[in-house]
């Protein structure tokens, strides 16, 4: 595991590399809230999953999250991750990678939107939120709503912020992305819908979806985790015969 860090906007973005590869990089992105070790540290053990199928791997903080430079209030944004997103897959193609997206919860709405312009070797969704629009809205009713936000768990959700989940168009022009999509699901997720599951499906023409039984959307028991692992495992070998 090495320590790694990029420049976005006069900012700085850090994470971890995991594994050694020459060719192919997966680069893991959080959700909302998250870092890059997240919920019972998932990342960090999919990060070390996809590095033992024979890529690199790495997980970063988008900024104002984890520690990465800027504070949550002013850096949360979908259309900026999109750009930090972009930012990294660009710099890691400079250096000559095939780059592949594995993202998590609102992080799949940014991987999503971020195969649409770049070129993405591959694209595995773990219970992606496209119907984010009323997650955030449901989240906000349990916190406590203030002069320039919300209040959820500790975090204050910029007004700004807010707006933009409401009207982001999280499933535009994201059918033209063609190559290999993995989505897996909870069946018990409190999150994500199944309108919108349904509706990430319908968006992608190389699609294979998994639903994990008693899974809810951060996988919160040894069981529906490990059960994410065999899913993250089966598709990056595949990927990794198949040469793509």
């Amino acid at each position: 595991m090495k320590y790694l860090e990029f420049e976005h906007d006069k900012k700085t973005i850090r994470g971890f590399l995991h594994g050694e590869n020459a060719e192919d990089v997966v680069l893991l992105m959080h959700g909302f809230m998250g870092n890059k070790v997240d919920h019972h540290f998932m990342m960090k053990t999919f990060a070390q999953d996809i590095a033992q199928e024979g890529f690199m791997s790495y997980r970063f903080d988008f900024l104002g999250c984890g520690d990465s430079d800027g504070e949550f209030f002013e850096e949360e944004s979908i259309a900026s991750q999109i750009e930090q997103a972009r930012s990294i897959v660009r710099q890691f193609k400079e250096k000559g990678f095939r780059v592949h997206l594995f993202a998590f919860s609102m992080g799949g709405v940014v991987a999503s939107h971020t195969a649409k312009t770049e070129d993405i070797a591959s694209l595995f969704l773990l219970s992606p939120a496209g119907n984010f629009d009323e997650i955030l809205p449901a989240m906000i009713a349990m916190g406590k709503e203030c002069e320039d936000g919300a209040e959820f768990n500790g975090f204050h959700i910029s007004g700004k912020f807010m707006k933009e989940a409401h009207d982001f168009p999280y499933f535009e022009g994201i059918e033209n992305y063609k190559n290999a999509v993995k989505i897996v699901q909870g069946s018990r997720d409190q999150y994500v819908s199944e309108e919108s599951l349904k509706h990430y499906q319908s968006c992608f023409d190389n699609c294979e979806t998994v639903i994990v039984e008693n899974a809810d959307h951060c996988y919160s028991t040894v069981l529906t985790t490990e059960s994410v692992r065999k899913e993250i495992k089966k598709f990056y070998g595949k990927i990794k015969n198949l040469g793509v």
